[in-house]
């Protein structure tokens, strides 16, 4: 797979990426479908997750700040509070909570996650309701699973783009219960000063499916094969 073709992205990046092109469907040989996917997820992986870089840089030089009085009623402190709001913090929350919340997830762990979950992008899901990874509502618009058993009522949650699917999963990694263990991780592997690796990573992810350690291992291992660490360097 030729990485250097990601470096081409950050320029198409300026126009946006909303849908996913046509012309991937159109793919006979696999190689070239494989590298196509990864290479168009990653672009827009990048994208959001330099927005929660940016989120980070901010906490990093505010959190310090936040007491002095010219912060009172700032611009700054709305930002501030409007991060707190995202990222369910509250200003109790320590420096270190900020920081254990508020970070990247390895592009590598995000596109492979995006493969296993959309079917390589032809799942009805991803192709009705710009939904990559599943994720489920309970309230306002989605779409009904065809194998939805009686008595249930939840639905595939519809994004306005694929991007905003992509948020959502952020988000969800970073906030959710059931990810303390990856954001524990993570911040080991920040104080230590290594690479956030999604071979690294992908172990602590038991809870994301009801396969387990079956479904860590499988990240893992297409990671490899892939090579899709490359990525995260």
């Amino acid at each position: 797979m030729k990485f250097w073709i990601v470096k081409a992205f950050f320029l198409v990046s300026l126009l946006g990426s909303t849908t996913f092109p046509k012309v991937y469907y159109s793919f006979k040989n696999p190689i070239t479908m494989k590298a196509y996917f990864f290479n168009h997820m990653a672009l827009m992986v990048i994208k959001e997750n330099n927005k929660i870089l940016q989120d980070r840089k901010f906490i990093k030089s505010f959190f310090f700040l936040k007491d002095q009085p010219r912060y009172k009623n700032s611009d700054k402190l709305k930002r501030f509070k409007q991060i707190e709001k995202k990222y369910n913090l509250t200003s109790k929350d320590k420096y270190d909570k900020f920081l254990r919340r508020i970070d990247i997830v390895p592009v590598s762990l995000v596109i492979t996650q995006a493969a296993i979950e959309s079917a390589w992008g032809k799942s009805r899901f991803f192709k009705e309701a710009n939904n990559i990874f599943g994720h489920w509502t309970w309230t306002g618009k989605g779409l009904v699973p065809k194998d939805r058993k009686a008595g249930l009522k939840h639905k595939i949650k519809i994004y306005d783009s694929l991007e905003d699917s992509i948020r959502g999963y952020l988000l969800n990694l970073n906030v959710g219960h059931s990810y303390k263990k990856f954001r524990a991780k993570r911040e080991r592997l920040r104080k230590e000063g290594k690479i956030l690796s999604g071979i690294a990573l992908a172990p602590t992810l038991t809870n994301y499916s009801e396969l387990k350690e079956q479904y860590t291992k499988l990240l893992v291992r297409m990671i490899k094969q892939n090579k899709l660490e490359n990525y995260d360097r």
